[in-house]
């Protein structure tokens, strides 16, 4: 019993149907093809963007918090961060209304001098 499958047991390669790119006559239509795609991706995010059931601040905090989820960024560590940065923005404002508070002393200590 012979087999078609020569000794190094795959099949002979198959030559391709179809013409090569090189070899295509009309560029303009692949430049057009390039051009819908284009425009198609343009009107999709603006479909997108007018059906959008949230604001874009939501949405973009929507989108944290499930890629953190597919990170697995809800374990200790970050709990931790999430921890920090609000410690972080709190003493930033402290210190701003500290700043503020400052400004305003001095001010008024340059207006009471005779």
């Amino acid at each position: 019993m012979t087999s078609d499958i020569p000794e190094g047991g795959r099949e002979p390669a198959r030559t391709p149907r179809g013409k090569p790119y090189r070899n295509v006559g009309n560029t303009r239509s692949v430049s057009m093809l390039g051009v819908g795609m284009v425009i198609g991706a343009v009107v999709g995010a603006g479909i997108a963007l007018l059906v959008a059931p949230v604001s874009g601040h939501e949405t973009r905090r929507v989108i944290t918090r499930r890629v953190d989820r597919l990170r697995g960024n809800r374990g200790v560590w970050g709990k931790l961060a999430r921890e920090l940065r609000r410690a972080a923005a709190a003493k930033r404002k402290a210190a701003e209304i500290e700043a503020k508070r400052e400004e305003i002393r001095l001010r008024n200590a340059e207006t009471a001098k005779p």
